[in-house]
């Protein structure tokens, strides 16, 4: 409770204090500087502002160090008496300078500045408490064989300066990646030893601890209560609290630009709502970036291992951010593209490029998230090989969603139909509605929709009823057998001349075509072809059902009729077999011969079978 109460009391004061409103109006134009000079190359603060510090032998690089460190000291304590724009650039400028000493090749990009800065700190405080070493016995001098001397070790000390042989410090004497490792070490088993060299700020770490940009004046942060100032991973916790607070705001304020967002792409087609959906990550990325590199780096100067968490946080951020945002670019030029009058909404060519869209902000997000990867000091090239491997063992569980990948760019590629066409797949038909990288959509004929996956599209016959130039019109005609030949002599011309004669048939050599086909079982068969003009379906339905009511009228002015399928069948009294006509058979048979039944003839088989036209048998003879 009583943290509370003093966290409320300091924050009063902020709001009360003068120069924090002074301290506002400079602070955009301290931040474009400031990051200026973190982005400028180092340097010493000599006669030539452009020579970078002498690493070319231990003893130059051990001679920069000291030099660098006075300057430190000179600019720090100048800012400290008067805390202005200028003395803020100058000492950040100093101050990122030394990084230079030290070899962070091993240090990942996100972490450098920080780390580098860190060093510098750790190791002024390690070596003003270590006994002087002296010039002549440091490597070094006119004389100095660059190749004779590999690396130097500070007497007594696990401190290291080794010459760099690769990269684009290649040739320079660095402090080593194993000594920057070890800093932090180091300096916690020294830093209670006084101090055997001469210097302004004998625990420099400390400095850095509460050093902060004019945002923040010293005058106010001195009376920050001491159960604030209590290091929560190497930052104060009052910084700390600080930076979550700017996190919130951050949070906040993408959530409040979320809503209007919202309500005002509803309102909009699909270029418009992805020209707003996209202003989200952008905003969020800008904000991410902005409070981290004017604020919560320059001003508030966070420190220790809540550096690094922050640092990482905000790397994956902006990665995050960036790929949200490249994906919903890449789909906005493509819709943008599909808006042109050239392209039809639901044309094979828009939905490729939807796909291509997909296929480009999936692999755009990839890179980003090397970039991100590589920032964070995870190798591309382990990320790449764990992506492989992870994609083959993607590819074996999820075998089918591949192979409907696949059906669905061969579907794209071949193109068999495209959304709007009525198609026959398999035993069902329907409107193609939508053609997605894994499956199809289509709408059934009883308004059910079916999601076909693209494999089992690409394997089965197709039929595409849209993509036909003209429909084909055929029946057969079941007229009734009591039609005479002379009927179906003018049944047939009358139809060939009234099929002909519609004004959306097609007439060739030899279309329409109109033929006596067929003796039925119960009719005689009449086959009518003919091709409709129109692609349309509900078009040629309405040619149909013109043709079929003509189709009638002719066989009703012929005198005939349509056949239906009907069997005919003759009922006779049976009277069984006479006795008198077998007795003829009775007597050839002898007695030693075995009796046998009597074959049945053709007679008694049409008796049994009345059905059949002819006489009966009574009438037989």
């Amino acid at each position: 409770m009583e943290l509370v109460e003093q966290t409320l009391d300091f924050v009063r004061r902020i709001l009360c204090r003068r120069f924090v409103l002074a301290a506002v109006r400079d602070v955009v134009r301290c931040a474009l500087t400031c990051a200026f000079a973190f982005a400028t190359p180092a340097f010493g603060q000599s006669d030539n502002p452009l020579k970078p510090l002498d690493t070319s032998s231990p003893r130059a690089t051990i001679q920069s160090f000291w030099k660098q460190s006075t300057r430190v000291e000179q600019s720090l304590t100048s800012y400290r008496q008067e805390q202005t724009f200028e003395q803020y650039v100058n000492c950040v400028r100093v101050f990122s300078a030394s990084r230079d000493l030290f070899d962070l090749s091993e240090t990942p990009r996100a972490y450098r500045l920080r780390i580098g800065g860190a060093s510098f700190s750790y190791l002024h405080d390690i070596l003003v408490r270590l006994p002087p070493v002296e010039r002549t016995e440091i490597p070094g001098g006119p004389d100095f064989e660059p190749e004779e001397v590999e690396t130097w070790r500070f007497p007594d000390t696990e401190i290291v300066v080794r010459r760099v042989n690769e990269g684009p410090d290649q040739g320079k004497y660095l402090f080593s990646a194993d000594t920057v490792r070890s800093l932090p070490e180091f300096h916690a088993r020294i830093i209670h030893l006084p101090a055997l060299r001469t210097t302004a700020y004998p625990k420099s770490r400390q400095e850095v601890y509460r050093f902060t940009g004019p945002l923040f004046p010293f005058a106010l942060t001195d009376r920050i209560p001491q159960s604030l100032r209590v290091n929560v991973f190497g930052t104060p916790l009052w910084k700390v609290m600080i930076t979550m607070v700017i996190a919130a705001i951050i949070g906040c304020v993408t959530l409040l630009w979320l809503r209007p967002v919202k309500r005002l792409a509803s309102n909009l087609g699909a270029v418009g709502q992805l020209a707003c959906q996209v202003s989200v990550p952008i905003l969020l990325a800008v904000l991410i970036y902005v409070s981290y590199e004017f604020i919560i780096a320059l001003q508030l100067n966070v420190s220790g291992d809540f550096a690094l968490l922050v640092s990482s946080l905000v790397t994956i951020g902006i990665t995050v951010s960036s790929m949200w945002a490249a994906w919903l670019i890449v789909h906005l030029l493509v819709e943008t593209i599909v808006a042109l009058p050239s392209i039809p909404e639901q044309s094979y060519d828009a939905h490729l490029l939807r796909l291509v869209a997909r296929v480009v902000g999936v692999l755009v997000g990839v890179a980003i998230l090397l970039w991100g990867a590589n920032e964070l000091g995870i190798p591309a090239a382990g990320v790449l090989a764990g992506l492989g491997v992870g994609g083959f063992a993607l590819a074996l569980a999820a075998q089918s969603t591949v192979e409907n990948l696949f059906g669905g760019v061969s579907i794209f590629a071949d193109r068999p139909f495209r959304v709007g066409d009525f198609i026959h797949y398999g035993n069902a038909d329907g409107i193609v509605e939508a053609i997605g990288p894994r499956s199809t959509r289509i709408r059934g004929l009883d308004g059910t929709l079916t999601t076909v996956p693209n494999a089992d599209l690409s394997k089965i016959h197709i039929t595409n009823y849209s993509m036909r130039d003209k429909c084909f019109f055929h029946h057969i005609l079941n007229v009734r057998y009591e039609t005479t030949p002379a009927q179906f002599e003018w049944l047939l011309r009358e139809l060939r001349r009234r099929v002909a004669a519609h004004p959306m048939v097609e007439e060739t050599t030899d279309m329409p075509r109109v033929r006596l086909l067929r003796f039925g079982s119960s009719s005689i068969d009449i086959d009518v072809r003919a091709y409709v003009l129109t692609t349309r379906f509900p078009e040629f339905l309405s040619v149909q059902e013109e043709l079929l009511l003509d189709i009638i009228k002719v066989i009703d002015e012929a005198g005939s009729g349509f056949a239906f399928p009907s069997m005919t069948a003759y009922l006779n009294n049976d009277s069984g077999i006479r006795s008198d006509r077998l007795t003829p058979f009775l007597a050839m048979d002898t007695p030693s011969s075995p009796k046998r039944a009597s074959p049945k003839t053709d007679r008694t088989i049409d008796a049994e079978h009345p059905t059949q036209e002819g006489p009966s048998v009574e009438d037989l003879p």
